[in-house]
């Protein structure tokens, strides 16, 4: 699979407008909700919309796990590893709509800092399936949201469409700069991988079990960067408290259509900043 298969974006949030317009000329799309709100926006540019169907909000932390069967239509987006949930399907359970629906379209944003992950990436069937699209991002795994740098991999003739479509210079020069170097050494990419791996795995594990302690919220299992927490009660008001009292924010869930009050998500920090994010919530909890 050579160049022509890949189209760097302005994000990954440019290349799902694309992948939008081709859905809205397809008829239905569908997703699991909870659900990242971009592709509703995405299609909405299109006059078009997303139907949802729920997923469970009580999981198990043994991945990667089977996607549930969506009900029918003629476009599928998919997360993976879900956000805003964390968890990480299978590749083997995802390929056979492949041959059931009209679009797959496949966000791997957060894909990269899995531990393991890539063994479930759908990007190696891309060539044998022209209605296959996948979206990565090179702004979470080294944490350069602002320079906006994704890219999507799909049929060639597809992203000649999408190019035809798009702005002159869609993609900055500093970003293009920034992906140069931060990919010209596989070798070296490689390497900041594992690194990255090895943090998830270390700190998630370590908040996860020291979350699970604190009275009145449940740490879900997440095989990613993040962590999404449930409380007995609407968590609204502790998170303003956490950000007014100790300058800890954390994520608000009630943008992700699914979820509501109670739900909270806790980006992983270095174990300082972990540290920091327990002792607040430990006072605030008491």
């Amino acid at each position: 699979m050579g160049a022509q298969f890949v189209l760097p974006g302005n994000g990954a949030a440019e290349l799902f407008t694309w992948a939008a317009r081709d859905a809205s000329t397809l008829g239905f799309s569908v997703a699991a909700m909870p659900c990242f709100a971009d592709y509703q926006r995405a299609l909405a540019c299109w006059l078009s919309s997303l139907n949802l169907f729920p997923l469970s909000l009580d999981w198990d932390g043994v991945f990667p796990q089977p996607f549930p069967v969506p009900p029918n239509s003629s476009v599928l987006w998919i997360c993976n590893p879900h956000n805003p949930t964390g968890q990480l399907w299978s590749r083997e359970s995802l390929e056979p709509f492949l041959d059931r629906f009209e679009l797959v379209i496949c966000d791997e944003a957060f894909l990269s800092l899995v531990p393991g992950g890539e063994v479930q990436s759908l990007i190696p069937l891309v060539e044998a399936h022209p209605n296959l699209v996948v979206v990565r991002s090179l702004t979470k795994l080294y944490a350069i949201a602002g320079l906006r740098l994704g890219y999507a991999i799909a049929h060639p003739d597809r992203l000649a469409r999408w190019s035809a479509w798009r702005d002159p210079w869609p993609v900055n020069g500093l970003a293009l700069a920034a992906a140069d170097q931060l990919l010209s050494s596989p070798e070296r990419y490689q390497r900041w991988c594992s690194r990255v791996h090895r943090w998830v795995d270390r700190e998630g594990t370590w908040l996860r079990q020291r979350l699970l302690a604190l009275p009145g919220i449940t740490p879900m299992p997440s095989a990613v960067n993040f962590c999404l927490i449930k409380g007995d009660q609407s968590l609204v008001d502790l998170r303003e408290r956490l950000e007014r009292a100790h300058g800890v924010l954390l994520r608000d869930c009630r943008s992700f259509e699914g979820l509501g009050e109670k739900w909270l998500r806790i980006g992983l920090q270095d174990r300082r900043g972990n540290r920091r994010i327990l002792r607040a919530l430990k006072q605030e909890l008491r």
